[in-house]
């Protein structure tokens, strides 16, 4: 980091999740618990003229955010990132959904100021808590700061992940997240932050305002003998589109490929995703159900975005009313 003295202010919002919450007996397990004011005393950013702005946003476990409420933390961060004397912003949030926030924000926060998420993976009053590490760390990495328009960052256990790629990997470990097909962008030595991609760029985000997510986009997951009622019944009462994450190389049943016809005929949007986490769909497969069989018909390939991010998008695209070639188009480039 450099030596030379910064000034402004860091926006630290808190939406909830592990990292401000402590085990209560009385309700059986581990909830939210009022703590974030404690985490603030822990942050003091030293050698800098620099001021953590405290935001409560919300105090929710991230299985309770909804794409809504990612949108409307989006607007929020673009807000407060707009004055001038904000150096940038760290979210703090549970690590279930942060990756799925974080590439939400990605996706639609145009301001080219860091946005860095962190949280923790043991709570407040349990043994080897990583909170407070952790978001000390964030503050750092907003300080740094990563090169201009940088993608939003994931801050965890000492490293750091472009949003688009990170994928929590780990349901226990202090160390959950990794990045899909492409590793970390850098990590935290001692007192330094350093970036492992010298000039880590990224794509555009949307080209147009989005105010939007769609409920009426569904995303199924595929299982052996699948036929096609889910698809068949969803496609009658009204979906708008379809994520389908399918096996290996984005491969899925036969049965279900004549609800696929079904929804292509009606100018319903496809998305095939892969539920594995390296490799992303390429279309190889002509045999019915195969990824290649699939594009023929006018499926819409995702590459390497997990299922849910692909959902998260076409939510966007289709509440922001895109035609379904610019919702091929920004597939495409997002696949990538």
């Amino acid at each position: 980091m450099s030596q030379n003295t910064i000034c402004g202010e860091v926006i630290l919002i808190f939406t909830g999740g592990t990292i401000g919450m402590s085990e209560n007996p009385e309700a059986g397990g581990v909830v939210p618990d009022d703590n974030f004011s404690k985490l603030l005393a822990e942050v003091t950013p030293e050698g800098h003229n620099v001021k953590v702005r405290p935001v409560l946003w919300s105090d929710v476990p991230s299985p309770h955010m909804t794409p809504d409420m990612m949108l409307r933390l989006s607007k929020d961060i673009e807000t407060y990132l707009s004055e001038k004397c904000v150096l940038g912003a760290v979210i703090l949030h549970g690590t279930d959904l942060m990756a799925e926030t974080a590439y939400m924000l990605d996706l639609t926060v145009n301001s080219p100021k860091p946005v860095i998420l962190t949280g923790a993976m043991r709570y407040f009053n349990e043994s080897g808590y990583d909170g407070v590490r952790n978001l000390v760390d964030a503050v750092r990495v907003c300080l740094l700061p990563p090169p201009e328009g940088t993608d939003v960052i994931i801050q965890m256990a000492d490293k750091l992940f472009a949003a688009k790629n990170a994928i929590k990997s780990s349901s226990l470990s202090v160390d959950p997240f990794i990045g899909q097909n492409t590793g970390r962008l850098g990590f935290i030595a001692g007192e330094s932050v350093i970036l492992t991609r010298s000039k880590p760029g990224r794509r555009p985000r949307l080209p147009f305002e989005t105010s939007h997510a769609d409920p009426d986009v569904h995303l199924i997951g595929c299982h052996p003998g699948m036929d096609s009622t889910i698809i068949d019944c969803l496609r009658e009462k009204g979906a708008k589109g379809i994520v389908l994450e399918g096996f290996g190389a984005g491969n899925t049943p036969p049965g279900i490929v004549e609800g696929i016809k079904k929804c292509i005929g009606q100018d319903i949007p496809v998305v095939l995703c892969t539920r594995c986490i390296e490799g992303g769909v390429w279309p190889i497969y002509a045999y019915p159900g195969g990824a290649a069989n699939l594009k023929s018909l006018g499926v819409i390939t995702a590459g390497g975005l997990s299922a849910i991010k692909a959902t998260l998008l076409l939510k966007l695209l289709v509440g922001s009313n895109c035609s379904l070639t610019q919702i091929k188009q920004i597939f495409a480039e997002e696949s990538v």
